[in-house]
């Protein structure tokens, strides 16, 4: 069949139809770049880190990376699909990653780690603060005393300058995609709207993904001072502090008590 769109409507959950697609529509990612930047706040910190988890993995582009700077690494996704790309990109590069599915608001290791990480807004999935908790109490639970947590947000200057009625397309032999974006800003929700159709495939995919868009106050005041100390909120991939003008912001935290 041609990559047209024809074929029935099938509305899928996210990250079903577009695992396949991801490495794809991330080609214009650094991941390479992101590695190097988690690296440098790991060593600011000052804390020897070996063990990292990365919770909410993808299909695994960061960690093939920061591998190389030889850490020990884990990671799961909520996305079954996303997993499975994961574990087949793993080995084939024999590397022999452990790679599971799981939620940041409830996840359990046999072993603490030294570092847990969560990155390219994946935690603007969780729609509440109460649900943020939830993410702090695992990463706590589950980190060593003095054991570092990575996160970053999106922000509402990013959603309202770069993708607001934003629409990107893509396409190759096997696959075709559509992406429509846009911002409310009275709900502050992010939708991302997705359309997939593939070569032989009589159905046309769609997925609706939705990011809660939160403000960095709101952020820092639902981290738990008897947990975490908070050693930066930093604008962009650099130390600087960030505002409501950085389009992403990365949160480093320090497990204490």
């Amino acid at each position: 069949m041609s990559l047209n769109w024809l074929g029935r409507r099938k509305v899928v959950p996210p990250y079903t139809c577009l695992a396949e697609v991801y490495d794809y529509l991330m080609r214009h990612v650094n991941y390479k770049q992101w590695a190097g930047y988690i690296h440098e706040l790991i060593q600011q910190s000052g804390e020897p880190i070996h063990t990292v988890l990365d919770v909410a993995c993808g299909t695994g582009n960061l960690i093939f990376e920061l591998i190389k700077r030889h850490y020990q690494l884990k990671g799961f996704d909520y996305s079954k699909f996303m997993v499975a790309r994961a574990k087949d990109k793993a080995r084939m590069k024999a590397l022999d990653i452990p790679f599971w599915v799981s939620d940041i608001r409830h996840f359990t290791l046999h072993q603490k780690q030294d570092a847990i990480i969560c990155l390219y807004d994946s935690i603007n999935y969780l729609q509440t603060i109460e649900d943020f908790k939830l993410f702090y109490n695992s990463c706590y639970d589950n980190l060593r005393l003095n054991g570092l947590c990575i996160f970053d947000i999106c922000t509402e200057w990013n959603s309202i300058n770069h993708f607001q009625n934003y629409v990107d397309k893509g396409s190759t032999k096997h696959f075709r995609y559509t992406r429509k974006s846009h911002y409310n800003h009275e709900d502050r929700i992010h939708f991302n709207d997705f359309r997939v159709v593939f070569k032989d495939n009589h159905y046309i995919y769609y997925e609706y993904h939705r990011q809660k868009i939160y403000y960095i106050d709101e952020i820092l005041a639902s981290i738990p001072e008897s947990k975490f100390k908070i050693l930066g909120a930093y604008h962009e991939f650099t130390q600087d502090k960030a505002t409501e003008g950085s389009d992403r912001v990365h949160f480093l935290l320090q497990k204490h008590q």
